[in-house]
């Protein structure tokens, strides 16, 4: 694959799409409560994911693409998506119901570190020095969040959102086989439709307490920029994207979500953003460079079958 320099179209879809994740942080924590005029949190994702499952399938049944899979492929499939995107989905939107919208951003960006771990354990790639030291760093980033009048606090929904984390990196670095026998985006709609059948019984559970009727415009408008927008725009152009300039600096623009969750939740939300989350956020960033810079991808065989 031949990557351009140049800024093109590729990089602008890189923008738009971490824009779309960073909104999204911001509106499901408008769109999700326990108030007459909010969604229940799993009701919420019980209609967006099979949704944005739906829209993926039909954009690569008319692009003339094949959306079956091969049986023998199903339990990886099957897996991934139960470890990965299911419990990344649940446990993102119960902490981010108990956190603020900029925290949560914030924590976001330390997923390269698990994803490097992930890889660490799962025996894809050795660890280094420089990996190891960037990790570290990273983390001492995510406990300035946790400072509060001079001691450590956990919140619970940052809690939730750093185990969402690593359910987030497990779902990359397995779902990579799925990647080298299946077009990104039908292995993607296979995975929010199996991810659908998993939150079926949480969405079942929640159903009773929901009142349709008085839940706001508003909300129903972030259901469906939540769908459009960040399960099925954003996966899009980031698989887009991908295949224009590859992934090595495709995965450079994932840092900026973080910032545009800060800037829209202080924009939409009214979000107070204080010096230790800067801090934090940067303390990140910082971390992120030491253990991507002079290291090797993951080694990860590109023709491995599954």
């Amino acid at each position: 694959m031949n990557e351009k320099k140049s800024f093109g179209l590729a990089n602008i879809a890189l923008v738009a799409t971490t824009f779309l994740w960073g909104l999204n942080a911001v509106i499901t924590k408008n769109a999700v409560g326990d108030t007459p005029e909010t969604f229940r949190i799993f009701v919420f994702n019980g209609l967006r994911i099979p949704a944005g499952s739906l829209l993926l399938f039909l954009t690569v049944k008319l692009s003339g693409g094949r959306i079956g899979i091969k049986k023998e492929h199903f339990p990886l499939i099957a897996a991934v998506s139960f470890f990965g995107m299911f419990l990344f989905m649940a446990g993102f939107i119960s902490g981010i119901k108990l956190t603020s919208a900029a925290n949560a951003g914030i924590i976001g960006s330390t997923i390269p570190f698990f994803i490097l771990l992930v890889s660490f354990l799962s025996r894809i790639e050795r660890p280094t020095k420089r990996t190891v030291t960037g990790i570290l760093v990273g983390f001492c980033g995510v406990l300035a969040l946790t400072v509060e009048k001079g001691g450590f606090s956990l919140n619970p929904g940052d809690v939730l959102i750093v185990l969402s984390c690593i359910c987030w990196a497990i779902y990359t670095v397995f779902g990579k086989k799925i990647l080298n026998v299946y077009v990104p985006m039908i292995a993607t709609a296979w995975v929010y439709l199996l991810t659908s059948l998993y939150q079926l019984p949480l969405f079942l559970y929640q159903l009773s307490d929901q009142t349709w009727t008085t839940i706001s415009g508003w909300n129903w408008f972030n259901l469906v920029i939540s769908t459009v927008g960040s399960i099925y725009l954003a996966n899009s152009l980031y698989y887009y994207s991908i295949n224009k300039i590859g992934p090595s600096r495709v995965g450079v623009y994932t840092n900026l979500t973080p910032v545009f969750t800060i800037l829209l939740a202080v924009m939409i939300r009214g979000e107070k953003i204080t010096t230790l989350q800067i801090t934090g956020l940067v303390v990140i960033i910082i971390g992120i460079v030491i253990s991507r810079s002079k290291s090797k991808n993951l080694r990860i065989q590109d023709k491995e079958k599954i």
